[in-house]
């Protein structure tokens, strides 16, 4: 119930009573006292309550639009992962310009993405700096070196772009 409401309902209960009451005697006057204090409390109750309400209703709405904002912000990722896969196409090239500069992309947008997937992060840190060797040259072609580098290349782009697909709920090209 609205507390403006029982705060009419109680003050109209109260003139009435005030009228019923009204002798001068001791006794009324107790009366009149406990009547007063009870009324008080009831409508400093009905107050509160209502204000309590009105939080928890503010709370609530709160939590969904945070909840509306996380949902928002999780497709713009996925949209994001979505047009960074879109734009290597779906091939698996050999050109190790084409299969660096992907992993080097994908990399960084799981870097600006670090705080939704830290853990994706950490890994794909680790696979590009230790296991892939990016920053490293191998050498001429023809070399040993050339041809490992190469096949390293081929499947780290191969997992970021299977890791982007993931974030992106499955879809991509």
């Amino acid at each position: 119930m609205n507390a403006y409401v029982l705060i009419g309902i109680l003050g109209s209960v109260a003139s009435i009573i005030s009228v019923a009451i009204a002798a001068p005697t001791a006794k009324s006057k107790l009366v009149h006292g406990i009547y007063g204090f009870v009324l008080a409390g009831l409508v400093g109750g009905a107050v509160l309550h209502n204000q309590l309400e009105q939080r928890r209703v503010r709370e609530a709405e709160l939590r969904a639009e945070n909840a509306l904002a996380e949902v928002a912000r999780l497709q713009d990722v996925q949209k994001q992962a979505r047009m960074l896969l879109d734009s290597r196409g779906y091939f698996s090239t050999s050109d190790e310009g084409s299969n660096r500069g992907f992993i080097l992309a994908a990399f960084s947008f799981l870097e600006t993405q670090r705080s939704s997937f830290p853990e994706t992060y950490q890994i794909a840190k680790t696979l590009v700096v230790e296991g892939l060797k990016i920053a490293e040259s191998a050498g001429r072609v023809g070399s040993e070196g050339y041809y490992d580098e190469r096949k390293r290349l081929e499947d780290g782009a191969a997992t970021m772009r299977e890791l982007l697909k993931g974030i992106a709920g499955g879809k991509g090209t």
